[in-house]
């Protein structure tokens, strides 16, 4: 080891410098959207809460006008600006909409920080299956038939959407805020990847205008954000504000970056000033790239003839995210995205079994999305094609696994643990998450009980390839509660 050496700093220059064709988040994508005087100033603006700048957790000058400004231009009563991401917005919602111990449908595909802040509350969650789609081997979002069914067998005060999914997919989420008024309950959006969805008709239902009592948006994740820049809306017809500002305080750090909370103010601008405009060209440019890559052999792009309609979990798609099947090709995922980024200088968002994942924005241009095509078309050319696997016999079986709940998350987080040979954890409580890609859905929750069906999936699944995401990938050993 030498202290002479940045291995973090070095790794980031090296990876600036070989100047890549950015088909991930953040959305500026390398500065590219940042207003130049604030890109050039960005360490001068590193400061502190001053007199002149104003106070995140008590605002009341130019944060507050800021917040007020975000709240008009997405349509709504209350906007809180938040400076770790949308986790700190999902934690924020569970302190500041549930209970301990209230029941909470849930949609079982959530982000992690959803279980984060169902953890922290102690509420209990009832899991609701998202609509699987085998062909692109992804979860969507919750049909509303399966909504309506867990209202009728469950008096729940909240459910708690993805909206969209990581892949820009939805479910009908006007018709599941109708739901939620007639069973009295609040609808909780993670919203993460839709910032934009308010400032083009052509996106999807925007969550915060489909009755939505708060809404988390990832204004980094799309548009022109600093990373961790991040956005709470609330009606305050349901949520009280006063209880909102409260649990930010409590998971907020009290010494903000204001170049975060700036480029919010920023991106709000840019999208009231000209987003249309800027949408409108990126679609354009994602759909004549959609187009071009589904005409390659052994790849299939999500498209709007893929949706499954109202009412489905499949109802709308965010035609930016560029969601292509590589399961026609020779090859794996994992390593198609190796190549793109070794031998092209592209590098997409993920890949996954099956899939991978490009997010283009208004920062991307012609010549990345040619760099893409060129690509994809010369990789496909050399691996050559096969035909698809059919794993739904697989697939069904998982997705039909429902363990039962013993303890809630938080219970079980608290509880002591011990780590045990899968063999060993026939009806232990499990401790930990365990979730394979495909689907992305937890086979098992923290609080759910392994038993034999649970235990004999992962193997089979493991066999066929798939990753698994757990405290022990390999699952020679899992977590369970003592």
């Amino acid at each position: 080891m030498t202290h002479a050496s940045a291995p973090l700093f070095d790794s980031l220059r090296r990876f600036v410098e070989r100047d890549q064709a950015p088909f991930f988040s953040p959305g500026h994508k390398g500065g590219r959207t940042l207003d130049p005087w604030f890109r050039d100033h960005i360490a001068a603006i590193d400061l502190n809460n001053l007199p002149d700048t104003d106070t995140l957790h008590c605002p009341e000058g130019p944060i507050l006008e800021a917040e007020r400004l975000i709240a008009d231009a997405w349509g709504v009563g209350e906007s809180f600006i938040l400076v770790q991401g949308s986790t700190s917005g999902n934690v924020t919602v569970a302190l500041s909409a549930l209970e301990p111990d209230e029941p909470v449908l849930v949609a079982r595909n959530a982000h992690k920080s959803v279980l984060a802040g169902l953890v922290q509350v102690g509420a209990r969650p009832v899991w609701l299956e998202p609509r699987w789609d085998a062909r692109f081997g992804v979860a969507h979002g919750l049909d509303v038939a399966v909504v309506e069914r867990a209202f009728e067998d469950v008096s729940a005060k909240a459910l708690w959407v993805l909206h969209p999914t990581y892949y820009g997919t939805t479910g009908d989420v006007a018709a599941i805020g109708d739901a939620c008024r007639r069973h009295g309950a609040k609808l909780l959006v993670d919203g993460a990847h839709s910032p934009h969805f308010a400032f083009h008709p052509d996106l999807p239902t925007p969550g915060e205008r489909a009755g939505a009592a708060a809404t988390v948006q990832s204004v980094h994740k799309i548009l022109s954000g600093l990373s961790q820049a991040a956005v709470l809306h609330v009606d305050p017809a349901q949520l009280d504000t006063a209880s909102v500002r409260r649990a930010l305080q409590l998971v907020q750090t009290t010494s903000p970056h204001f170049a975060i909370m700036a480029s919010i103010d920023l991106a709000r601008r840019e999208m009231m000033l000209s987003g249309r405009a800027l949408l409108e060209e990126t679609l354009d440019r994602a759909r004549r790239t959609a187009e071009r890559i589904g005409a390659v052999p052994g790849l299939r792009v999500l498209r709007p003839d893929d949706l499954d309609g109202p009412g489905t979990g499949l109802h709308q798609l965010d035609e930016t995210k560029l969601l292509i099947g590589t399961a026609g090709l020779a090859a794996d995922a994992r390593d198609v995205v190796a190549r793109l980024n070794r031998e092209y200088g592209v590098q997409p968002e993920l890949s996954g079994a099956g899939h991978l994942l490009c997010i283009t924005t208004i920062g991307n241009t012609d010549a990345d999305v040619d760099r893409l095509v060129a690509g994809l078309t010369e990789i496909a050319a050399d691996v050559g094609t096969r035909p698809e696997d059919d794993d739904a016999g697989l697939m069904a079986d998982l997705l039909a696994v429902r363990p039962a709940t013993v303890l809630t998350p938080r219970e079980a987080f608290f509880a002591p643990e011990v780590a045990v040979s899968l063999s060993e954890a026939s009806g232990r409580v499990a401790a930990e998450a365990v979730t394979p890609y495909p689907p992305g859905i937890p086979l098992v929750m923290p609080g759910e009980r392994f038993d034999d069906d649970v235990i004999a999936l992962p193997r089979a699944l493991r066999s066929a390839g798939n990753p698994i995401s757990a405290s022990d990938p390999t699952l020679e050993e899992v977590k369970v509660v003592r």
